[in-house]
């Protein structure tokens, strides 16, 4: 191996992609080199002094990866700035203030794997009660102003109504909240029977239905199967409600999707099956959806209706799947920290796109894995944290 090949395997291994038999084989070439390179005072500055002075950082900051790979000696310094190269560690230094990054390999950069979510959601009743419905027994769980709570066999919540017959109602309107953490989901039936699935970094406030509307508020992601409800005494349907921070969703009996997160541009309400009537709460705008069409309601309140949106997409998180349909990477990377429950850094990320669909069973690794060999992209997850490779 010459000093040309060398300098390749030292940046190979800087760059995190190196297997550990590069790593090895870097150690021992090092080694060789060390007896045939004259190290030049004049410009790298005193041998003994600039190793010590890696040797103290390293030791410093990063104990225990110094004996791995052997500090790199080929170092410039130009004026006051010092560019210190060590790859014994993987680190690069542009200044003495800026932190070290530790060495990743091949082998070694997605190990601290996270798991997928899983069903959980914290259920709060009227009265304070605080329910952990992934710790709770089935059965029923309360009993609250007319309606009873039950946790069923296959994990998902039911309210059964029970009306007062004095005066045609429920006792009286309460509200409930449930709130689903990153890295859950859940499945709820209301006392109307409207099933609703609930995204991670979720939560929707309902009441026991009274008189003649029902309405919800919606903050993060739902999914919804309104049931049809007459009025009483009457051919008329009860509108289903739901509110966001930004918008009011009227319905009659329908299948639609929501997407209305903080962190998000727009807020996003897809119609698969029936009809909506979307209002923008800052402006007063009004659009009424079709199936297959999407209204997207952006900061300004202003609503921008979509023709033939793939409600594949939309769906895909309720129905088990990350479906990327040239989806941009920071739009993925909030996906992947809502599921995963790990942290993401989405400043200054590359204009990537993606296609693919995956199960939402799987590991973090297995998905950043799948992205990787379209992009060119290299993941590390570290401490519960998604970060690229430089």
């Amino acid at each position: 191996m010459n000093q040309k090949e060398f300098q390749q395997l030292a940046k190979k291994i800087s760059s995190g992609i190196a297997t550990e038999k590069e790593v090895a084989l870097y150690n021992y070439y090092y080694n060789q080199f060390q007896k045939h390179v004259n190290w030049d005072s004049s410009v790298l500055g005193k041998k003994e002094e600039v190793e010590k002075e890696l040797y103290d950082r390293i030791t410093t900051k990063l104990p225990g990866y110094t004996t791995k790979v052997r500090s790199f000696p080929y170092l410039k310094i130009a004026a006051a700035a010092v560019l210190l190269i060590t790859i014994s560690i993987g680190i690069l230094v542009r200044n003495q203030q800026q932190e070290l990054l530790p060495l990743y390999t091949e082998e070694s950069r997605l190990k601290q794997d996270v798991d997928p979510g899983t069903n959980k959601a914290v259920l709060t009743l009227s009265d304070g009660t605080v329910l952990h419905l992934d710790e709770s027994q089935n059965g029923v769980l309360a009993d609250q102003s007319g309606a009873q709570v039950r946790k069923l066999e296959d994990g998902q919540i039911a309210y059964t109504s029970m009306e007062n017959k004095q005066n045609g109602g429920f006792a009286k309107d309460v509200f409930n909240t449930i709130a689903i953490p990153r890295g859950g989901q859940y499945k709820l039936m209301l006392p109307d029977g409207t099933k609703v699935w609930l995204n991670a970094s979720s939560s929707l406030k309902f009441p026991v239905f009274t008189g003649n509307s029902r309405v919800v508020e919606l903050e993060g992601e739902a999914y919804f199967e309104v049931a049809t409800i007459y009025r009483k005494n009457s051919s008329q349907k009860k509108p289903f409600i739901v509110k966001t921070s930004s918008q009011q969703i009227e319905v009659l009996g329908t299948h639609f999707n929501v997407n209305a997160y903080h962190n998000e541009e727009v807020v996003k309400t897809t119609l698969v099956e029936g009809k909506v009537k979307v209002s923008s709460t800052a402006t007063g705008e009004v659009r009424i959806l079709k199936p297959g069409q999407q209204a997207q309601v952006a900061k300004t309140g202003n609503i921008h209706l979509f023709e033939d949106i793939d409600t594949e997409e939309a769906m895909a998180w309720k129905n088990g799947m990350f479906y990327f349909n040239n989806t941009d990477l920071a739009t993925i990377m909030k996906q992947l920290s809502r599921w995963y429950n790990v942290e993401v850094d989405i400043n200054n990320m590359p204009k990537k796109k993606f296609n693919g669909a995956l199960s939402r069973d799987v590991k973090l690794s297995q998905v950043l894995k799948m992205m990787e060999t379209t992009s060119g992209l290299r993941f590390i997850i570290d401490e519960r944290r998604i970060s690229m490779l430089k």
